[in-house]
């Protein structure tokens, strides 16, 4: 089994306004990147194997402060990836944003299929987390394979609210059917705050040709994703393929410790004030893309 953090970069330009600001570039605030040195500080004795971010620069950046505070030497690699983009908003990228329909600018209809046009879809978004477990995180799974808490790798995967809800969305969905439930609801995730699960095969006793298998059926029906950057380990998985059924433990969510007494600083983006308006688009970008619907 392997340890995977799963964290949200920190504040940038973007939150700040309310615009769908998916897949568009903007870098982190001056707080976001006192948010992400502090996170990067919190981590510095906590041994990391390899991390995996968006090639966003709000995920970039704060990928990088967790890599070059690290103290072991050498540092863990740290590889970038569309792969663990936002959702991509289509034609409403960088257009107001409004949370109640028929208000001045972009609605989000409900349900898992919506997409904006030449958007992406919740379904679209999974589709993406998938290939990204294929493609970065069982390589590490399959050498860790039968390895306890103590000697499991430690994976830290940086990245954006809406992925983050769908990845670990992704790994949930390929549990045992006879397994005990996970009681997770998707909230929200705080910007730098972070979520950790212990993820491993089902059968992991086992040898790896008699894996049990876990049929996804839920195919893609938006536009193909972007190749990884890097392209590592076997080809992903399509969703109706079989996969090895998967143990999860979800371990904490959104652990945000590392912020306490951090306070805004005065100047620039750094310093504008919260703004109450804000409160819906926060919440959804911080892991909206859970619904069910």
């Amino acid at each position: 089994m392997i340890i995977l953090t799963i964290v949200r970069h920190g504040e940038s330009t973007d939150n700040l306004k309310a615009l769908w600001a998916g897949s568009s570039d903007a870098p982190l605030s001056s707080h976001g990147q006192s948010q992400a040195k502090a996170l990067g500080k919190s981590m510095e004795d906590y041994h990391i194997d390899a991390i995996f971010a968006s090639n966003l620069l709000r995920a970039t950046w704060t990928a990088q402060q967790v890599h070059r505070q690290q103290k072991t030497d050498p540092k863990p690699p740290l590889t970038l990836s569309p792969l663990l983009q936002e959702q991509h908003f289509g034609k409403a990228e960088r257009q107001p944003w409004t949370g109640t329909e028929g208000g001045k600018g972009y609605y989000r209809q409900p349900g898992r299929t919506f997409k904006f046009p030449n958007g992406e879809s919740l379904s679209d978004v999974r589709d993406r987390a998938d290939e990204a477990i294929a493609s970065f995180i069982e390589p590490i799974m399959r050498q860790a394979r039968g390895k306890g808490r103590d000697e499991a790798p430690r994976v830290f995967v940086v990245a954006h609210g809406i992925f983050n809800a769908e990845l670990l969305g992704a790994f949930l969905a390929r549990r045992a059917p006879h397994e005990e439930p996970v009681h997770w609801k998707g909230g929200g995730m705080t910007n730098t705050g972070w979520t950790r699960i212990e993820v491993g095969y089902e059968d992991e006793d086992e040898p790896e040709e008699t894996s049990k298998v876990a049929a996804i059926a839920s195919p893609s029906s938006g536009p193909e994703t972007n190749p990884s950057s890097t392209e590592p380990g076997a080809p992903a998985l399509k969703r109706t393929e079989k996969k090895p059924y998967l143990r999860v433990k979800i371990l904490c969510t959104n652990v945000s410790t590392h912020l306490d007494g951090l306070k805004r600083q005065g100047g620039g983006v750094g310093s504008a004030a919260y703004d109450a308006s804000q409160k819906g688009i926060r919440e959804f970008f911080g892991g909206g893309g859970t619904s069910s619907t």
